[in-house]
């Protein structure tokens, strides 16, 4: 596989997700505002 910046910056978000849900679930007030959720 060529490892071009595109295909960098995929497989980066990819492995970013996890952590984003880790961070969205964690019990602090400001965890879903790290995850970026944003209330309507």
């Amino acid at each position: 596989m060529q490892f071009n910046i595109p295909t960098l910056l995929t497989l980066f978000r990819v492995i970013l997700i996890p952590f984003f849900v880790v961070v969205f679930y964690l019990p602090f007030a400001w965890a879903p505002m790290g995850a970026g959720h944003r209330a309507l």
